[in-house]
């Protein structure tokens, strides 16, 4: 009978939590059970705990709790005793059934203990629990799904709140511990792996690690998103390739071995993605490519109850249904196809051909000679699929990192080609299909796994996948490949294969699909993958927003669907619009200069002639910067720079600062037509033309992205005569100038700053930020990298272990050596020391211009030859700032204000590194 009433059940039916715990690996040893026994005997407020079974042999521990509160510091007490581990927490709903030992209602578990079905149901009691402020039901499982059958997120179909989303946090994978949670993720919806071929771990290590040949065309970041509870509920990466970005002519984002538990870890991974596109001036997502589509990705659009096959896609029913719940559109519709029984058919009637042509020949692979063969392969593919929409030139690199051991397990007869006259024309690879070799590893392959293989290899070869075929344009129309195929039906059948399996085809490729028709085969899996333009599915909420004539910038409705924090915009601007135009040069603008190279900036249009200047809040620098001095003075800087591309794209840009900073907004730019081009006469460094009237800003798009940040040495420095040139050049107003500071006074004041950041409070967010190996992989996208720093290996070194170890900043701090480190550090001979001041106190408002004037000072040095390298530790340690202030103040005679420091002088040698950007 179902109830609020549980006074009279068991006691593990009144419990309101319950916990189930697994090692994070491999199986649970008797130590390790007995552990986690201890734990949770010892736990507040146990109800009752069971063995977690697998079979008959114990897996883990299952325990009941009176409250979730206790369960949640049951749970955290039992990872301090067996480290890491998987966990489980669900909170039981507030009805249920009288007679089951556990109440499962609303999809929480998908079973009821020793449950007695009754013909009838009867409304109970209306005994209320008091309220404890839990959810009424988790939103994920956990990453051990195969200890409870089925997921325990929303039913099939079931559309996630916003709330939901919003629980779920989405972490960039930092550690070796984040990075084998990663690895765990395989596709949801089955109780264990069955039908999906898991990706590579040595591939997937590659990416994290940034080694292999997808570096050369940017980094792969991992993310995983978990639920409230701390359990992973997905995973995906998120990379950038150039190739891709000609193919669909537009910069994209794209989205690779994505997995998650339902449409509220998508939705968060995806939101996710978008908020890291605009970072990045991306327009459009694409998935899942791992790393490409014409590598390994796609969804399964039907068949799903056939397993998945070595180099193919497979995914659960549920996986095509979130995406296209989130406004994704399919592209690149097609389908894998299988042939079975082909012992039964005959070549000759199959694929009835005469000789080969004159001049034509057959050639085999030979193991031997592999590696001289692959390049002729990669020749005839990069011919054959050119213009196939989703098909990118493969490079050398990649296609021996995608065939690395194909040697020892190529069965010569299935790699064939035709040359014309020496020329390659056609060919066809097929594998041994060793989906179950890999299946069984678990995506691992260590010595053993490879020995266990090569030992083994003669077992998979009842199967065969064909991989790829082609012919190149020039050769098509001349029955080329049906002489191949006969050959290839030949080799399948002299070497007893039983099968062949075919990635995916799309469907309007019907000469590729004769193949297989011919020999008796059918489509296996339906396959797609995923597009959908940045912010194209904003506002759909309950509507709001969705008609073409709303204002989204300005009214509040639009506001309250939002996220918390979400800046209340809507990218709007038409394809060829101003605001459409300008955002797509942010490789120009994206330029400007920020502390630690956050890039903090966040564009948007609002209209097709309206841009929205706001901020990331996970690029603010809380600590170093908590009055957003240096956070306003480089969306100054950005909206300067966004005024100078404008002008070179005939475009006047005003600026109307408005400083909101719990909305994270900052600006509004409005953009009208303009003949002046913005541009400077070289014979007399004044402008042609100014991006708007008065404006202060006579710079050239080439000077923007030529600038650049020079930790170095400066064995000369500039004279007055040569500071008051940069501050003519830099347009600075009334109330506003440059200072150089004393050297003895910098001598005083800088050790101590520079130990503060090195030690202080700052030190760990600093930490955050620095990117100071080639394979940390933010290297090539922002932070400080040790070539930006200055730094050769053991100074980086030095400083990753300084930053990095909470003790060794403790006593040098203590001991007042960082000062010596501080002054070991520092580049000498220094330059000047320049200070931009203004009047104390300035407001947001006036900041964000006075950045622009602080890149027309930096601009303006350049100009003359005058490099630049930031000193902001002088104001970010109050006793230094007040020092700077106050000889400012007595300079001029009357109350200022420092807002800028930095070193000012002509390096020995050309600096050539420049900072990444997202943008680049």
């Amino acid at each position: 009978m179902r109830t609020r009433d549980f006074s009279q059940a068991p006691p593990v039916a009144q419990a309101s939590a319950m916990l189930t715990v697994a090692p994070a690996s491999g199986r649970a040893s008797p130590r390790w059970l007995a552990r986690a026994a201890r734990a949770v005997r010892r736990a507040e407020g146990l109800v009752r705990r069971e063995w977690l079974l697998d079979g008959a042999r114990p897996a883990g521990v299952v325990a009941w709790f009176a409250t979730p509160e206790q369960a949640r510091a049951a749970r955290h007490t039992l990872q301090r005793a067996v480290g890491e581990c998987d966990v489980q927490e669900h909170h039981a709903h507030p009805d249920g059934y009288s007679n089951g030992v556990w109440r499962a209602e609303d999809h929480l578990m998908r079973h009821i203990e020793r449950f007695t079905p009754v013909g009838a149901e009867e409304v109970g009691p209306t005994v209320v629990r008091a309220r404890d402020g839990r959810r009424s039901r988790p939103t994920t499982n956990s990453l051990a799904p195969r200890f409870l059958a089925g997921p325990h997120l929303a039913a099939a179909g079931e559309s996630p709140k916003r709330g939901e989303v919003e629980e779920m946090r989405v972490e960039p994978v930092r550690t070796s511990a984040d990075l084998r949670g990663f690895l765990k993720v395989h596709p949801w919806g089955t109780r264990r792996e069955t039908h999906g071929v898991p990706l590579w771990h040595s591939t997937i290590r590659s990416w994290f690690t940034g080694r292999g040949p997808h570096r050369q065309h940017g980094p792969v970041e991992l993310f995983v998103v978990r639920d409230p509870w701390g359990a992973v509920a997905g995973r995906t990466t998120l990379h950038t390739d150039a190739r891709m970005d000609e193919k669909l002519g537009e910069p994209t984002l794209l989205m690779g071995a994505t997995e998650f538990a339902g449409e509220a870890a998508l939705a968060a991974l995806v939101r996710y993605a978008e908020e890291q596109a605009r970072q990045r001036g991306r327009t459009r997502l694409l998935g899942p490519v791992s790393l490409l589509p014409n590598q390994v990705g796609g969804v399964v659009t039907s068949g799903w109850d056939e397993p998945g096959f070595l180099d193919g896609p497979w995914s659960p029913r549920h996986y095509s249904r979130d995406w296209e719940a989130l406004g994704f559109e399919r592209v690149w519709e097609g389908s894998t196809w299988l042939c079975p029984d082909l012992g039964s058919l005959d070549p000759a009637e199959v694929f009835p051909v005469g000789p080969l042509p004159e001049g034509v020949v057959l050639r085999h692979a030979d193991r031997k000679r592999l590696d001289e063969q692959l390049p002729l392969l990669r020749q005839m593919l990069n011919a054959s699929f050119a213009e196939l929409g989703y098909y990118t030139h493969i490079e050398a690199d990649e296609l021996a990192a995608a065939t690395d051991g194909l040697a020892h397990l190529l069965d010569e007869r299935l790699l064939l080609w035709l040359e014309q006259d020496g020329e390659p024309v056609a060919f066809v690879l097929v594998v041994p299909d060793l989906t179950a070799f890999v299946r069984s590893t678990g995506g691992r392959l260590g010595p053993v796994d490879m020995l266990r293989l090569l030992a083994t290899r003669g077992l998979y070869r009842r199967d065969a996948v064909l991989i790829i075929k082609g012919t190149v344009p020039g050769a098509r129309g001349r029955g080329l490949m049906r002489h191949l195929s006969r050959e290839l039906l030949e080799g399948l059948q002299t070497g007893g294969y039983a099968s062949l399996r075919v990635t995916f085809v799309e469907h309007d490729n019907a000469g590729s699909q004769a193949q297989f028709v011919a020999m008796g085969g059918a489509p296996l899996h339906g396959t797609c993958f995923y597009t959908r333009a940045v912010g194209a599915a904003e506002g759909g909420g309950e509507g709001e927003g969705k008609d073409e004539g709303v204002d989204a910038g300005a009214g509040g409705a639009v506001r309250e669907a939002e996220p918390p924090g979400t800046p209340a915009v809507r990218e709007r601007a038409l394809p060829g619009s101003p605001a459409a135009r300008l955002l797509a040069r942010s490789a120009d603008w994206g330029r400007a200069p920020s502390a630690h190279n956050t890039q903090p900036w966040d564009v948007r249009a609002t209209g097709d002639d309206t841009l929205l200047l706001g901020w990331h809040a996970e690029r603010e620098l809380p600590v170093a910067d908590a009055t957003r001095r240096d956070l306003l003075l480089s969306l100054g800087a950005c909206a300067a720079s966004l005024q100078v591309v404008a002008a070179d794209l005939g475009l006047r840009a005003e600026v109307d600062w408005a400083v909101d900073l719990d909305a994270r907004q900052a600006a509004v730019l409005r953009l009208t037509q303009d003949s002046a081009s913005g541009q400077t006469d070289a014979s007399t460094d004044e402008p042609r033309g100014r991006p708007q009237p008065g404006s202060r800003l006579p710079w050239t798009v080439a000077e923007l992205r030529a600038r650049t940040t020079v930790r170095a040495p400066y064995p000369e420095a500039p004279g007055a005569a040569e500071v008051a040139e940069i501050a003519r050049l830099a347009g600075l107003g009334e109330g506003t100038g440059l200072l150089v500071l004393p050297e003895d006074l910098v001598d005083r004041l800088l050790p101590g700053a520079t130990a503060q950041t090195l030690t202080g409070a700052p030190a760990t967010e600093l930490a955050g930020w620095l990117r100071l190996s080639e394979r940390h992989p933010r290297h090539d996208l922002d932070g400080l990298s040790a070539q930006a720093l200055g730094l050769g290996r053991a100074e980086a070194a030095g400083l990753g272990l300084l930053t990095g170890s909470r003790g060794m900043r403790s006593a040098l701090a203590r001991t007042r050596l960082d000062r010596l480190v501080a002054r070991a550090s520092e580049a000498r001979p220094r330059g000047a020391v320049l200070v931009l001041w203004a009047a104390p106190g300035l407001s947001p408002e006036e900041l964000g211009p006075l950045g622009g004037s602080l890149l027309g000072a930096w601009l303006g040095g350049e100009r003359r030859g005058w490099s630049a390298h930031p000193l902001s530790e002088l104001l970010d340690e109050p006793s230094s700032a007040a020092a700077v202030d106050a000889h400012v103040s007595g300079v001029l005679g009357s109350p200022a204000q420092a807002y800028a420091v930095w070193r000012c002088g002509r390096p020995a040698e050309p600096w050539a590194y420049r900072s990444p950007r997202l943008t680049d």
